[in-house]
């Protein structure tokens, strides 16, 4: 049993594809851009297994407005948006209304591409942050093979060294009412490889910080939670631009199965900084 076990699992690795990528950082006068960029990585599915393919490559674009991606074709040597706004060459330089920015390299990048006839798996990961038990692996293939199944760390926001991204685990199965999605938030001190946790930041014990935090979920969403008043501060959180923005999942069972997020601005958080 274990010998077929061992084959069936080499069977499904031996079929992975890998392709190494850049992340690269630009700091514009009215907006921040991450670009990841793959020279030869394939278009892959982003939601299901045959449909909704999108490009590997892609833009985040962090400005007033918010938070926005956009995939980036490669067209000989250099990428470019669907609209033509954004452009970059075989050197990284942005090209964006008719000026020129050279970016920051942050490090490479891995898209690991899975495909088996029972279904497909996709990881895409930033190479330079520390692997370890906060990182989503796999689901184990000797439970069964989802039939999609995509982790995936996107960057959201950089400032003085420190990187907040995404971190999604997105899953279904045939059959399944509907898929699932895990979203999780970190903040990665580049320049020290560690994480960042929220208490090393703020004072998090401060009873007023945490009346603030229970008066912001129950104005978002006060039956997501059981016992709202006990609730602590944790550890999936982004910085953007002086905010904060932290994350919870609702109790188990709740018909919301997705995360219930609350933020704090400049002026709220600058009494508990430490």
């Amino acid at each position: 049993m274990k010998f077929f076990l061992l084959v069936f699992c080499f069977v499904n690795l031996a079929l992975a594809q890998v392709y190494k990528g850049e992340l690269h950082f630009y700091h514009l006068q009215d907006k921040e851009i991450f670009a990841i960029v793959y020279d030869n990585a394939p278009m892959t599915p982003l939601f299901d297994r045959d449909k909704n393919q999108t490009s590997s490559s892609f833009l985040i674009i962090d400005d007033i407005n918010g938070n926005l991606e956009i995939p980036l074709v490669k067209i000989n040597d250099f990428w470019q948006d669907e609209r033509k706004k954004y452009k970059i060459n075989s050197s990284k330089m942005l090209t964006y209304d008719n000026k020129n920015f050279q970016g920051e390299n942050l490090g490479t990048t891995t898209l690991e591409l899975i495909e088996t006839q029972d279904g497909i798996r996709i990881k895409r990961s930033l190479d330079f942050i520390g692997f370890n038990d906060d990182f989503k692996e796999f689901h184990p293939v000797h439970k069964g093979v989802f039939s999609f199944e995509q982790i995936r760390q996107k960057p959201i926001f950089l400032q003085d060294g420190k990187i907040s991204f995404e971190e999604w685990y997105y899953f279904y199965e045939d059959g399944m009412s509907r898929a699932i999605l895990e979203l999780n938030n970190f903040v990665y001190d580049i320049n020290a490889h560690a994480f960042v946790k929220l208490n090393d930041l703020y004072n998090t014990e401060n009873q007023k910080f945490q009346n603030l935090l229970h008066e912001k979920l129950k104005n978002t969403c006060d039956e997501c939670f059981e016992d709202l008043q006990n609730l602590q501060f944790n550890n999936n959180f982004l910085l953007n631009n002086g905010k904060l923005k932290i994350c919870y999942l609702p109790f188990e069972g709740h018909f919301l199965d997705e995360n219930i997020c609350v933020e704090f601005n400049e002026d709220e958080l600058k009494e508990f900084k430490k």
